[in-house]
């Protein structure tokens, strides 16, 4: 704990906290029914530690592009979690409050993880390239990401899917584009994003500023 800063110590508390309501839930209704959040959360997670490792290294440019390229990869798993409110009319228990408490902590430290290793590769990007560059880079990034939500979602693709079965997941993605609820979701859920990237970054901006 003591290498963690500020910042990942809040991270791991939320997450921790995420974990233990889900442990009360299994404790008092004796039903696994919502442990697939807590997988979810796992993969909300590796961007995050991605981006991190990545902040931490020295890397050549090369090396930041592999590495951004993975993060990218896993990155919609984090956002992805917002989606996990369609579970809630699936619940047999009469703890709905409770379940609607808890999916919305899940989500909302999904939203954060992504928000916040966006605002970290954000920072790699403009450092070893431009400003510029760098915003352009965060504008696909949130639309790529509605759309791997949309994937993952109504397609139930995952992230390794590009290396088990690439030509179809190739395939299927590009037949998406034809899909109207596609375009509704990656243009909504990338709206949403940037417009709470943008915000995380002004914060950002005005604290280091006083």
């Amino acid at each position: 704990m003591k290498h963690l800063n500020k910042s990942q110590k809040s991270i791991l508390l939320i997450v921790l906290f995420c974990g233990i309501l889900q442990l009360i839930r299994v404790q008092y209704t004796q039903s696994l029914f919502f442990s697939f959040l807590l997988w979810n959360l796992f993969l909300a997670c590796i961007p995050y530690i991605l981006s991190e490792v990545m902040k931490k290294s020295s890397l050549t440019k090369t090396k930041i592009i592999i590495g951004t390229s993975f993060w990218l990869l896993f990155l919609p798993n984090a956002p992805y979690m917002i989606t996990d409110f369609i579970h809630l009319h699936q619940s047999k228990s009469t703890m709905i409050w409770y379940d609607l408490f808890m999916i919305f902590c899940f989500a909302n430290t999904g939203l954060l993880l992504s928000i916040v290793s966006m605002h970290t590769i954000y920072k790699i990007i403009q450092k070893n390239w431009t400003l510029t560059i760098a915003n352009h880079f965060i504008i696909g990034v949130v639309f790529l990401c509605g759309f791997g939500i949309y994937l993952g979602r109504f397609l139930r693709f995952n992230s390794w899917d590009i290396f088990t079965t690439p030509l179809q997941t190739l395939k299927q993605s590009l037949t998406s584009f034809t899909n109207q609820n596609a375009w509704f979701v990656s243009i909504g859920f990338g709206s949403l994003l940037w417009i709470m990237f943008s915000l995380y970054k002004t914060l950002k901006i005005v604290n280091e500023e006083k």
